[in-house]
């Protein structure tokens, strides 16, 4: 998976504010705001927010690490399940 990430200066990023944000938002691709002194910063789309959360939240204890490893050792070794409509609906249900 290639992500581009794009660079401009703060100046730059002030005068075309809009149409970063814009393109962060549409292409869910990271823009760096350059910094003097190696001050960057990042700005993603709120989407890309919401993911690195969920992620580090999954992530946050062992319990849940373990639990998502060896769900994917299944997967790796062919014995994952796909859940049909009805069988999730019926998961959700319960």
């Amino acid at each position: 998976m290639t992500v581009n990430i794009s660079a401009t200066s703060v100046s730059d990023f002030r005068k075309n504010f809009k149409s970063y944000a814009d393109d962060v938002s549409d292409l869910n691709e990271p823009l760096i705001i350059t910094r003097p002194k190696q001050k960057n910063v990042i700005l993603i789309s709120e989407q890309e927010y919401n993911s690195l959360k969920e992620t580090n939240y999954l992530l946050a204890t062992s319990a849940n690490r373990k639990a998502l490893q060896t769900s994917l050792n299944q997967i790796d070794r062919g014995q994952g399940h796909i859940l049909t409509p009805e069988e999730w609906e019926n998961l959700q249900n319960d």
